[in-house]
């Protein structure tokens, strides 16, 4: 505006450009202020008061749950479905974050709104799903525009809820799943420590069962039939886990991750094993500060006992937190990120209406998570039958009705045999429990149960879709999958607070089948290659060999009357049904079938018998194999090649073996279904039949002048050139590196192929150094290093420096045997550093690269 302008004009338009600007940052405010709400607010459990308002000084530690991105849950099945082109593809936990993960830009976004509200988010965890964060509960209650009330529960328990859903900005709400740690109403419990009356009798006595397996002390064995409750030997017999025993398969080299939320005594691990003779590794990783301490309820007893009594050279990793939300989705967090475990057993849960969306939806992430990465992971379905809410509706439990877990139901094992003789576990005359199971009302029917042979049964009379909403024609989750013995009258024997006790319920089958999965990862049937996620082969094993893989429960059912219900819900019958999903497992059988893809198929290799051949002679052998099903493609592979050598995806070993010795080779065939076979045998590689003693260098003492050699400029000279400050050590020619008193550097180099199944491999060279160096330290260097066909450094065979200097030539003698068939380069290098004006000559002569 120019200067001339009246002052009304100039007035105007100052206040023109202050009320736009106003205008601007309203408008701004009012574009970051737009709000919304996520999730869902808490149901009060029936029988439950509120009681006033919650301290705003209450600290309330939380997780913001991202939303995934798109694909996760077709590849979480897919790698887990024999057949599928993503079978086995697992992914590290750096993969998934990357692939399924939030964006960098979305985790930043909500990390900047939290801010901008109050909050201090923590560093999200590692497969970029979730940011922590601890507050009090005002500030919580401000960010999230809530409040929180006080809740006594029926129980006794004092408790916390917000009233309100919780509110984030609606530029970053999308990608957000919800809050967890808003309220603790409800908590996961133990779906074990059903304990038989000791006063009702005995368990009939057995003597020990030689399984290859642990044996029990003697103060075990007298022990058990009074707790009724069998020894590890004894439920081992029962599923027949002598044949992995016989095969030196105790779970070595696996990881089983337990999950808990209570302490447990180490002492009491500590007699366990005495007992047993075992000395299986358990680590406890504690998630938010751990559980406590002191003796627990004596589910993690059981669980770590279970696990060592039957795979007793696996890892097992036991994993607690606190018992609420936060803590609960830590613990499985920790478990899934760390992906050290590639079986999982968790004996903890709560009814499906008890959990609450988030819980389950954010649980069925990292379920999914855990199966893109090879992870097994088996729950127990719970132990009050099949209205497992202890009221008179029928439910499920989570996390047992998850899609990708495999829910384990209970038995009554009533004679070991083998066979067992088994029925449905239900203990209504006398209140001791029932197996859980039924039809979810969270999820839809996954598609190995959709996908089931009518055979199976597994879509029945008791079928619905009902409960969780499926489309027409589809129907809900089903539970359990599989079963194992879980009547506390038929039950397991630990040791727990100091002495030996009788427990039971599918928390003790949930890691009996975590154990015999680890066992058969570890078989020679699996090949190296984890199961996963096991229901797919499970459904798919059952389908083409139901009889020979699984016990069929046929008898009982899972009414458990004092809950209230007596619809008779759900019978047992042939195959699948509600109340003992598959059966239980046959441990001859079933690891092959499992590792092979649930089909079953056999993968038979021709052994071609121990090979002899030479160094420098080509090889070429073709493997054969022969799969049990037809139409399969076989892909080989084989460890233990003689160097030179290697197999291709057909079959076909080929190459030319450089270094003589005798090699174990085993060669595997793998079809698509992921069934295998080996054939081991020795490779012995001869050294030639004659060696000829030679001198390898050419020029080696540079007599023909500076030819054949790759040098710097002025390294290769004569007598009369050097002017007579240096001389040759035989003849008139040498090579002389440095000695310019500056800094610089001088090379020397010739490449040599040094021929195979020689004896002897020696350089030497003679050398004089000397200098006018008054440092006591290593200013100027002369390296010899030997170089591959790229350049690349090898090794630094010998250094030497201005402190070696000496009158006269010297002999060098090197062992260049590991060398031997290889084509390499001999480099000196030497270097002058200092610019003190001092020098150092290093000259080298007589040179030589001797084989015989």
């Amino acid at each position: 505006m120019s200067p001339g302008t009246p002052k009304w004009a100039r007035m105007f338009a100052a206040a023109a450009i202050v009320a736009g600007v106003l205008f601007g940052v309203s408008s701004a405010l009012a574009a970051s202020s737009a709000q919304v709400r996520v999730g869902s607010v808490p149901s009060l459990p029936a029988r439950s008061a509120v009681v006033g308002g919650l301290s705003s000084r209450t600290q309330i530690p939380i997780i913001v749950a991202l939303k995934p991105r798109a694909g996760l849950a077709s590849y979480a099945t897919d790698v887990a479905t024999p057949g599928s082109a993503n079978y086995h593809r697992y992914l590290t936990t750096a993969e998934f974050r990357q692939r399924f993960g939030a964006t960098a830009a979305q985790i930043s976004a909500v990390e900047s709104s939290l801010r901008s509200h109050g909050l201090a988010p923590g560093a999200v965890t590692a497969n970029g799903l979730q940011i922590p964060v601890s507050a009090t509960a005002g500030e919580v209650a401000h960010a999230f525009s809530t409040s929180f009330e006080r809740v006594k529960l029926a129980s006794g328990r004092s408790a916390f809820a917000n009233t309100r859903r919780p509110q984030f900005d609606a530029s970053v709400a999308t990608a957000i799943l919800g809050v967890i740690g808003l309220d603790t109403l409800t908590q996961p419990h133990p779906l074990g420590n059903r304990v038989a009356d000791p006063a009702s009798g005995r368990l009939t006595a057995n003597p020990h069962v030689v399984t290859g397996g642990p044996q029990p002390c003697s103060a075990a064995v007298s022990a058990a039939p009074g707790q009724y409750a069998y020894t590890a030997d004894e439920i081992a017999s029962a599923y027949k886990f002598s044949s992995l025993y016989g095969a030196s398969d105790e779970g070595a080299g696996q990881t089983v991750a337990l999950f808990e939320l209570e302490p447990n005594l180490t002492t009491d691990i500590s007699a366990y094993q005495s007992c047993y003779g075992t000395s299986a590794t358990v680590d406890y990783i504690k998630e938010d500060g751990g559980a406590g301490s002191g003796a627990g309820e004596g589910e993690a007893a059981l669980d770590i006992e279970d696990v060592i009594g039957l795979a007793p050279k696996a890892t097992i990793d036991v994993y607690q937190a606190p018992n609420n939300n936060t803590g609960l989705i830590d613990n499985y967090t920790a478990i899934v990120d760390n992906d050290t475990a590639k079986v999982v057993s968790t004996s903890w849960g709560e009814c499906e209406s008890e959990s609450g969306s988030i819980i389950i939806n954010e649980e069925g992430t990292l379920f999914e998570q855990a199966s893109t990465q090879g992870q097994s992971i088996f729950a127990a379905a719970g132990d009050d039958g099949s209205s497992d809410c202890q009221t008179s509706s029928l439910a499920v439990d989570d996390p047992a009705s998850q899609p990708y877990v495999t829910g384990v139901g209970g038995t009554n094992m009533s004679a070991i045999g083998p066979p067992p003789t088994q029925k449905v576990w239900n203990q209504s005359s006398n209140g001791a429990g029932a197996g859980g199971g039924g039809v979810s009302i969270s999820h839809t029917m996954p598609s190995y149960q959709s996908g089931a042979p009518s055979s199976l049964n597994v879509i029945n009379s008791h079928s619905s879709g009902t409960q969780c909403g499926a489309p027409t024609g589809s129907y809900c989750r089903e539970v359990p999958d599989v079963s194992a013995d879980a009547d506390p009258y038929t039950g397991y024997l630990i040791y727990y607070e100091g002495s030996w006790s009788g427990i039971g319920g599918t928390s003790a089958a949930a890691p009996l089948w975590a154990a015999f999965t680890a066992l058969v990862n570890a078989s020679s049937y699996c090949d190296g290659t984890p199961i996963g996620f096991a229901n797919p082969v499970l459904y798919k094993a059952a389908a083409t060999g139901y009889s020979s893989d699984f016990s069929d429960i046929t008898s009982g059912n899972n009414d458990y009357t004092p809950d209230g219900y007596s619809g008779g819900l759900y019978p047992a019958g042939t195959a699948y049904d509600m109340a003992s999903g598959l059966g239980t497992p046959i441990g001859s059988a079933l690891p092959q079938a499992l590792c092979s893809g649930g089909t079953g198929n056999t993968v038979t290799v021709t052994n071609p018998g121990n090979q002899t051949t030479t160094v420098g002679t080509s090889v070429s052998l073709q493997i054969h194999a022969t799969d049990s099903a037809s139409g399969q493609t076989l892909t080989y592979s084989a460890t233990g090649l003689p160097a030179g050598l290697s197999i291709s995806s057909s079959g076909l070993i080929s190459g030319t073996p450089t270094t003589a010795g005798t090699s174990s080779v085993t060669v595997t065939a793998k079809d698509t279904t992921g069934a295998s076979g080996s054939a081991s045998f020795t490779w012995t590689v001869n050294a030639t039949g004659t060696c000829k003693a030679a001198q390898l260098l050419k020029n080696p003492s540079f007599e023909s002048g500076n030819v054949i050699w790759s040098a710097t400029a002025d390294v290769i000279l004569d007598n009369s050139e050097a002017g007579g400050f240096e001389v040759a050590a035989e003849g008139t020619w040498f090579a002389w590196l440095d000695g310019y008193g500056t800094p610089h550097t001088d090379t020397l180099a010739q490449t040599v192929t040094a021929p195979a199944g020689c004896s002897n491999y020696t350089l030497t060279y003679y050398q004089h150094i000397d200098t006018s160096e008054s440092s006591s330290s290593a200013v100027d260097t002369l390296k010899l290093q030997v170089l591959n066909s790229s350049g690349t450094v090898l090794s630094t065979l010998s250094t030497y420096s201005n402190l070696n200097a000496a009158k006269g030539y010297h002999k060098v003698t090197v062992n260049m045997s590991a060398y031997a068939g290889e084509k390499i380069t001999l480099k000196w290098t030497g270097t002058e550093t200092d610019t003190g004006g001092g020098t150092t000559d290093f000259t080298l002569d007589a040179t030589g690269f001797n084989v015989s």
